[in-house]
């Protein structure tokens, strides 16, 4: 008997855990403000109850208190779960946590301005009670799953009125919001919220509105958007003037620049002094200097993808503009009501109208004779509803550059002999882009999101000329010369993709799609013919051959949320390269980590391979225009690249100031340039895969940006420290060197103020050291031979340069100051702006080029710099209606 009693009091005494548990077990606990999952550990800890959940699908950061005594433990598990959107039961010894379904459910739609309908990329939706929030895609949809009694949704976008949205049901649904752009409501204050930097796991990118890009000083009377990315860290703009970009290092092809989600090769008017960027239609534009998301692949260094306007829904409006060199127009408006819309932009330049009779008078190109130089571009877009869940865009630009120059005179023999000539040069010089694209989305349900898109680019280029001479008064033989020659290239590519965006709950943000392009590349057709009095008829073509290749490529991403303060962003491209019967296979992995430290600073990681099927080939030893496109070949391979990352990034709690700080190191396989001492017509030929050599490149530095992004003073200032290099085997003796875009400092600063409700004043300054210059380090002459039955001593004088290591030498450094004033002023339905600005204020005059000119006074020859952009006042004026 006594045995019996004291087993009992032994069952009674040891601990609950040595035992199973059941839902009558008494709970006491007393906690305050801590995670779910702290609690859990809490009951574990003391009563042996194990718990089983995934913290992907169960949120546990959700921070409770709670204070008990003796409670029944199915009453404690009511308590904690029911307001999380939590269930659970009990399987076996463990209790298991999981998502309800019933308490949880689904908001998706387009957010989109309120006045145009047109849709809003990037803007934020967020449930302030559960604290769970994301952001539209690039066609301006979200998807947000949240917890049933979710009772409204607050809605933000950079210029636009914050809106609380109320919702009154608890089902899913689809739910387009409307936001009022700030400018209609001018006594509204307009707070933004928008994501704080540390919340984001992308880095090495850059999000600029039209606004900003309007907002800039500018050149010639134009607003431009690829110089405006010039002023972001870790982009150079290569020469004076030039809107051309170089990214950490890279080239010009290693660029990625996307027009609606169709590739422009060619992104330059005027021999690079604008972008065919049309400010008017240019919805959004984000840059990517690394950290590539899986989606994007086949350039190396940044990628560039710009959105355009779909166009105003409701209302018919537009504007026109008129500058110094140049005037556009676009008008927008509706087809059918809130059902199709369109959006139209146009843009010429008049140089040629206004420069021609000065510059037939300065190159003394005769009576008959002409100059010209002129660029159009133009923009058309059309978006089609055919259904609350199907959507058809379809867009189309058109560009062209051309110069002409026409040289017909007659003049005297140099030498005083009673000869007339008669001499005739036409030269021509264009180039142009297309790009079609056509895309349709279509939401599968409240959190599945696809667009298909089919477009079609290609860039064109093409110089010609045709010269003769002719003797009049010869009394016998009429002397005469004949000579002509065209040089021209084209690379196309039709393409078809499909992506996807899924999002199966608030932790989880997948994308996943694939692509297959068709490229079609015509490297540089030269056509020669010469015909002499002397000389039999040389007529010449080379490389007629075009070559073809298919690129095809499967990706994946998802943005995961593990906790609170981590986010992990993971992704793979895998692509493959058909041409010529070889294939190429590359799979390349993409990472993203953001760990959010003390005081809010977020700690940013990132690594990325790329691969580029595409070269740009640059014939450095002439003036030329003889760039060509080329595909990758059995002979030649593609060029690969791994970058990684490590940066620091804030937003104040405010919301006025966002500093990042990265560093980064990229190195690059199968760089490719010409062999050195390359003739300019042997660059043109069939053989151009055995005139080219290919080698290693590396880039690494460290970037600093500040930002001032509300009131009505705003700037930005950056900072870049780099190196970039490059080694050929057969160039440079084997030796590293730096590349010709290789910039030790770059410091760009840019202001703007605003004045009142009509006046905004901007400026810019920009400073970098000098990019690398190869010249000749001493000579020597040589005597040449003129003909076989004279002395070598009697022959004529050459002087000989001799170059030594490569880019060994650097040009002055560069520094200048641009400033703008806007006005804009609204009288009924019309709105007139006029823009002063002023290109380089105090006249620094910036190296263009260096070469050497013989002294007149001591016959030496002297190194001579020419700098092209003295200071350029600029005035443009639009009408908006």
């Amino acid at each position: 008997m006594m045995r019996k009693v004291l087993l009992g009091l032994l069952l009674t005494w040891l601990p609950l855990q040595v035992f199973a548990w059941n839902w009558r077990t008494r709970i006491s606990l007393s906690l305050h403000d801590q995670p779910l999952s702290a609690i859990c550990e809490k009951i574990e800890k003391d009563y042996g109850i194990h718990f089983s959940y995934s913290s992907d699908i169960v949120k546990m950061s959700r921070r409770m208190s709670i204070d008990v005594d003796e409670m029944p433990l199915r009453r404690v598990m009511e308590l904690l779960c029911s307001e999380n959107g939590i269930e659970f039961r009990r399987i076996g010894d463990q209790l298991v946590l999981t998502a309800s379904k019933s308490v949880t459910r689904t908001i998706s739609g387009y957010v989109e301005d309120a006045v145009t309908g047109e849709k809003l990329i990037g803007a934020t939706v967020y449930s302030p009670t559960r604290r769970v929030g994301t952001t539209t895609n690039q066609f301006g949809f979200y998807s947000l799953t949240t917890a049933r009694d979710t009772l409204s949704l607050s809605v933000s976008y950079t210029g636009y009125v914050p809106a609380q949205i109320p919702l009154k049901d608890k089902e899913n649904r689809q739910l387009h919001i409307r936001l009022g752009p700030s400018n209609t409501l001018q006594e509204v204050e307009v707070t933004e919220t928008l994501p704080r930097l540390q919340e984001q796991t992308q880095m090495s990118k850059v999000n600029l509105s039209v606004s900003q890009v309007k907002k800039m000083p500018r050149m010639l009377g134009e607003a431009d958007v690829l110089r405006t990315i010039q002023t972001m860290p870790g982009v150079s703009g290569g020469m004076e003037g030039t809107s051309g970009i170089h990214v950490r290092g890279g080239s010009p092809d290693q660029n990625l620049i996307l027009l609606d989600g169709t590739p422009v090769y060619n992104t330059t008017h005027l021999l690079g002094i604008f972008s065919v960027f049309n400010p008017d239609i240019i919805k959004n534009v984000d840059l990517y200097k690394g950290a590539f998301p899986a989606r994007y692949g086949g350039r190396l260094s940044s990628v560039v993808d710009i959105s355009m306007k779909d166009g105003d829904m409701y209302k018919y409006h537009g504007e026109v503009a008129i500058g110094l060199i140049a005037s556009r127009m676009m008008v927008e408006g509706p087809v059918f009501k809130g059902k199709t819309s369109f959006i139209l932009t146009a843009r010429r330049t008049y140089a040629d109208l206004i420069l021609s009779d000065l510059t037939k008078r300065e190159l003394k190109l005769g009576e008959n004779g002409d100059f010209f130089a002129y660029f159009y571009d133009a923009n058309i877009k059309v978006n089609h509803i055919f259904s609350p869940k199907d959507r058809l865009y379809l867009s189309a630009y058109g560009g062209e550059d051309n110069m002409r120059l026409n040289r017909d005179m007659q003049f005297d023999s140099i030498n005083g002999a009673a000869k007339k000539y008669h001499e005739q040069m036409q030269y021509r010089l264009g180039w142009g882009n297309q790009a079609y694209s056509l895309r349709w989305n279509h939401i599968f349900n409240p959190r599945l999101f696809s667009n298909v898109t089919v477009n079609y680019s290609q860039f064109h280029f093409i110089t010609d000329y045709t010269y003769k001479h002719l003797a009049l008064d010869t009394p016998a033989i009429r002397e005469s010369d004949n000579m002509s020659g065209k040089y021209l290239s084209r690379v196309q590519n039709a393409a078809a993709k499909m992506d996807f965006d899924y999002k199966p709950n608030p932790r989880h943000a997948v994308k996943f799609g694939g692509q297959a392009i068709w490229h079609i590349f015509e490297p540089g057709v030269t056509k020669f013919n010469s015909v002499s009095d002397d000389q039999q008829l040389t007529d010449t073509s080379y490389n007629n051959m075009i070559s073809k290749g298919v690129e095809m490529s499967l990706y994946a991403e998802d943005d995961w949320k593990i906790r609170d303060s981590v986010h992990l962003n993971l992704g793979v491209h895998t692509s493959g390269f058909l041409v010529n019967g070889r294939f190429y296979l590359s799979v390349q992995p993409r990472l993203g980590f953001r760990y959010i430290l003390p005081r809010r600073w977020a700690l940013k990681l990132s690594f990325s391979k790329m691969t580029q099927y595409i070269h740009l080939l640059t014939n450095n030893a002439t003036f030329l225009p003889t760039d060509l496109w080329v595909a990758a070949t059995d002979k030649v391979p593609p060029m690969y690249s791994t970058q990684v990352a490590l940066g620091l990034a804030k937003t104040t709690n405010d919301g006025k100031y966002e500093f990042s700080a990265e560093g980064y190191y990229k190195s690059m396989q199968n760089v490719i340039e010409y062999v050195e001492n390359l003739d300019n017509f042997n660059s043109a030929t069939s053989s151009w895969e055995s005139q080219v050599i290919h080698g290693r490149g590396w880039s690494y530095g460290a970037e600093l940006f500040l930002q001032k992004k509300q009131g009505n003073f705003r700037g930005w200032l950056g900072y870049t420290l780099a190196w970039s290099q490059r080694s050929f085997p057969n160039v440079n003796n084997g030796r590293i060197f730096p590349y010709k875009y290789d910039r030790r400092h770059e410091v760009e600063v840019v202001l703007t103020q605003r004045l009142g409700k009509r006046w905004e004043l901007s400026g810019q300054w920009q400073y970098s050291t000098g990019m690398p210059l190869t010249l000749p380090t001493g000579s020597y002459e040589q005597i040449t031979d003129p003909s076989p039955h004279l002395p070598p001593t009697t022959g004529n004088p050459s002087q000989v340069d001799l170059v030594q290591d490569r880019n060994t030498l650097r040009m002055q450094e560069v520094h200048r100051l641009d400033i703008g004033a806007t006005h804009t002023k609204t009288r009924g339905a019309l709105t007139f702006i006029l823009n002063i600005s002023l290109y380089n204020v105090y006249n620094q005059k910036n190296p263009f080029f260096y070469y050497y000119k013989r002294n007149e006074n001591t016959q030496k020859r002297e190194l001579t710099m020419t700098s092209i952009l003295p200071v350029l006042p600029s005035v443009s004026y639009a009408i908006r209606f």
